[in-house]
């Protein structure tokens, strides 16, 4: 059969079209000499793989896996280095003052590991660099594949940095392309904080290498990450929350607080954790579950009061009665008689020994200051003691962070006296309690006195990093599940029961007519005044930025981290009434 010449023009017409729209395979410099139509404005193929000139942050949908995205064609394995840190980036400083080296990031050279659709760093919670500015913390992210960068796949995480021995952070995000051997120019920018002096703009485009390894402890970090995905606490947007109960005011969750003060809030209810806020003055974070924020003081109910309750439960239930002198030698040195506090008044802030006993003043003060910022423990703990007698233990309710640093080491110490040996509080909680209730190892690390570097004894206090999964677990654990598990009880319910206010002969300590504090927990009485026909009792952890976590006892927990240095939550009480109703 004879073919027309033009016939066979058009097949190979054809064929050449066909070659043109398959994805190619880039060499190592990554370029091809395809054209392909962008899909993408900010970031591109060739932003990232040529520079181009930053003018500030951009909107972080551009770092954001779209939802039409394919599956990556790589899989990355190894460290992922980014050059010359401390000589690029720029920032712009929106409240407080920087110093011109947290301008930039610190040395960044770390390991990560693909599973699926995420990219997940071997090292979680805090990592303490060699640098005098920021520690960090690193989340996974994800991976991906767009159309329009030829070949390469996408990477993005979340990070945060820490500032040198404090709580406070700052919130970033990362992105590059990746393929078997290389890497692009790495993308990064700061734009949300949870810190009252400080607020900032950090970005950035550096070089990087990437070094591909092998190592069993890669394929363990995938096996951690698939169980921790498989526990993770079930969360819907928290709109979600007025289709369920149509009656609910939706608007007082969040309310007192504004955007650009709220990091994250939500509502945990039938085991579903309902999630609002995360948003940056870039948009809304690209990984809001994964947004880690600073505890400042909600410390002090999910670390030592745990502990306490663990001991308890595990060793005598008079350890919450012994004597802190008999724990702590350096009170032996204190200008306070220390002879009859127990470790009951301390955790309740009610030793006796104070300076002022105007609301926060001591913890305010000048002296505290200087606790504050003795960073290792021998000053610490001289600190924390260098305080007169006013009263006797358990008459004055006077809230002091250095007393909660001095029941941490009491009970540190009250450990290695039950086993022998040179127990750490702070692992001891992690093992006996976050683990097994399901937390994640980006809870694994407290802030430490800078003792051995960084890593002496655990604040206590303050000093904690959380993402929404954790409130949901640990509040889910206390409020609904009485302490225990599967395996048991893992806290003593009688202290628990105390600490949540359903012991009407143990309130703690009055703070005001209807306020108490009981073993590092708020609590406010609900009634009459707020239009109740019942009485009732809502416990809270709070923080010093402004963070706030309310236990009530219809089974609703209601909770927001900001900077706002705000705490409401009759809104909140008055509006879960229409979930599940108070007064039955």
């Amino acid at each position: 059969m004879k073919i027309r010449r033009s016939t066979i023009i058009l097949f190979l017409f054809l064929i050449l079209l066909t070659a043109c729209r398959q994805v190619p395979t880039p060499s190592r410099s990554g370029k091809i000499d395809v054209e392909v139509s962008p899909t993408r404005t900010n970031l591109t193929y060739t932003d990232l793989m040529e520079g181009f000139t930053p003018e500030g942050i951009i909107n972080e949908d551009a770092l954001r896996k779209p939802d039409d995205a394919s599956a990556s064609l790589h899989n990355f394995q190894g460290f992922l280095e980014l050059l010359g840190e401390s000589g690029n980036g720029d920032g712009e400083v929106l409240r407080g003052s920087l110093s011109a080296a947290h301008y930039h990031l610190p040395e960044f050279d770390f390991a990560f590991v693909q599973m699926d659709e995420y990219l997940v760093p071997i090292q979680r919670g805090l990592i303490i660099t060699d640098e005098s500015t920021y520690d960090i913390l690193l989340e996974p992210g994800h991976v991906w594949l767009e159309e329009s960068d030829q070949g390469f796949s996408r990477a993005s995480l979340p990070f945060a940095l820490v500032f040198k021995g404090g709580n406070a952070l700052l919130n970033g995000t990362l992105t590059f392309l990746f393929d078997g051997e290389s890497v692009s120019k790495v993308w990064y920018q700061v734009t949300q904080e949870t810190t009252t002096s400080t607020r900032a703009n950090l970005w950035g485009l550096l070089e990087a290498d990437y070094h591909p390894e092998s190592s069993p402890e890669f394929d363990q970090t995938r096996d951690t990450f698939r169980q921790e995905l498989a526990h993770h606490f079930p969360t819907q947007p928290i709109e979600n929350l007025a289709e369920k109960y149509p009656n609910l005011d939706l608007t007082a969750f969040g309310s007192g607080v504004t955007a650009e003060h709220m990091a994250w809030y939500g509502v945990i209810v039938d085991g579903i954790n309902y999630l609002g806020g995360c948003q940056t003055r870039a948009g809304t974070y690209p990984y809001c579950e994964w947004m880690r924020q600073p505890s400042y003081s909600v410390a002090k109910s999910t670390f030592p009061a745990l502990a306490l309750m663990r001991l308890a439960e595990v060793y005598d239930l008079d350890v919450a009665e012994k004597l802190i002198r008999d724990y702590v030698p350096e009170a032996a040195e204190s200008i306070g008689d220390w002879q009859d506090v127990t470790f009951n008044h301390t955790i309740d802030m009610a030793t006796g020994i104070y300076g002022s006993s105007e609301f926060m003043v001591d913890d305010n003060s000048t002296k505290m200051n200087q606790f504050f910022g003795s960073k290792r423990y021998a000053d610490r703990i001289s600190q924390a003691f260098n305080w007169q007698n006013k009263d006797q233990p358990g008459t004055t309710w006077v809230y002091r962070t250095s007393d909660t640093f001095i029941v941490t080491r009491a009970l540190q110490n009250y450990l290695q006296s039950q086993t022998g040996g040179d127990n750490d509080i702070f692992t001891y909680v992690v093992d006996e309690i976050y683990r097994p209730i399901g937390l994640g190892p980006g809870a694994f690390s407290t802030k430490r006195t800078s003792d051995n570097n960084w890593n002496g004894q655990a604040e206590g206090g303050y000093g904690l990093w959380f993402i929404p999964d954790d409130i949901a677990k640990l509040t889910t654990f206390l409020l609904l599940e009485g302490g225990k598990n599967d395996q048991g009880q893992i806290l003593h319910p009688d202290l628990l029961a105390a600490t949540l206010q359903q012991d009407p002969n143990d309130r703690g300590m009055r703070i005001g007519p209807d306020n108490y504090y009981n073993n590092a927990f708020w609590a406010q009485r609900f009634g009459a005044e707020q239009g109740f026909d019942c009485e009732f009792w809502v416990v809270d952890w709070q923080g010093v930025s402004g963070n706030v976590v309310a236990l009530m006892p219809n089974g609703v927990v209601y909770y927001y981290f900001s900077d706002s240095q705000d705490f409401i939550i009759t809104p909140a009480v008055l509006a879960a009434d229409a979930i599940h109703p108070f007064c039955q």
